[in-house]
């Protein structure tokens, strides 16, 4: 029998369309992503010593750190955004960012389910999709990163005074599915607000059905009740006309 693993906080970040970019421009990304991680890190009071591991594919970052930073880490993944803003506006490349929080048991070595929901919630199809309509409906300022936090880091985030500057107001439910991995998890777009995120998504409830009033009457009827009347009414006293 194993002992249960300890919980960390996990924070991912992948670039959207990085193999599009010429190859001159494909060689600075790494160096992008990991100016703008830390420093979101250090501005939400992350220290580099705090990250107990981290994988670089290229175009992105898998960060693995004490629980006890979540709710710093939601900080850092809200200061990415303007952080990559002011980037893009002065240097090359221009980069759009993903990014997914979680939380979950994770050992020194070997996989770990936390590990696997982390990536596939980074890439689930519908967060993409969501992103697209946002940057689509947007300016060239708007819809510069995304952020996609599952259910248990959420809820451990807001439970208590953690964090500066992410708002759990600021986020909409998205039902993500990627493989294996179906859960419901909370996504955050800056410059729009969780109504607009739920319609694109499609998450927003059918209005209810208009009431209307059905009656069965037996026998004769002398009075009127209806739901819409186009034209006028005539009573004849309790007569039939």
């Amino acid at each position: 029998m194993n002992p249960v693993p300890q919980h960390r906080a996990l924070l991912g970040v992948d670039v959207i369309g990085s193999a599009q970019l010429p190859g001159y421009l494909m060689n600075a990304v790494p160096g992008v992503i990991s100016k703008l991680i830390d420093a979101a890190l250090a501005q939400s009071g992350v220290q580099p010593d705090d990250v107990l591991s981290l994988e670089s594919p290229g175009d992105g970052a898998l960060m693995v750190l004490p629980s006890e930073h979540l709710g710093a880490i939601l900080d850092a993944a809200v200061r990415l955004d303007q952080l990559t803003i002011e980037h893009n506006r002065w240097s090359k490349p221009e980069v759009r960012l993903r990014v997914a929080v979680h939380v979950g048991p994770v050992g020194d070595d070997g996989f770990h389910r936390a590990r696997i929901n982390h990536t596939r919630l980074l890439d689930a199809p519908e967060f993409k999709e969501l992103l697209r309509r946002c940057h689509d409906e947007a300016g060239e300022e708007t819809a510069t990163t995304a952020l996609i936090v599952s259910t248990e880091a959420l809820d451990t985030a807001f439970s208590g005074d953690h964090t500066q500057v992410a708002r759990r107001s600021d986020f909409a439910s998205l039902p993500a599915s990627n493989k294996e991995y179906r859960h419901d998890a909370w996504v955050r777009v800056p410059g729009f607000d969780p109504r607009s995120l739920a319609a694109f998504a499609g998450t927003t409830s059918a209005p209810e059905p208009t009431a209307r009033v059905q009656n069965v009457v037996h026998g004769e009827m002398r009075g009127v009740q209806a739901g819409t009347v186009n034209g006028g009414l005539t009573f004849y006293g309790g007569r039939r006309p």
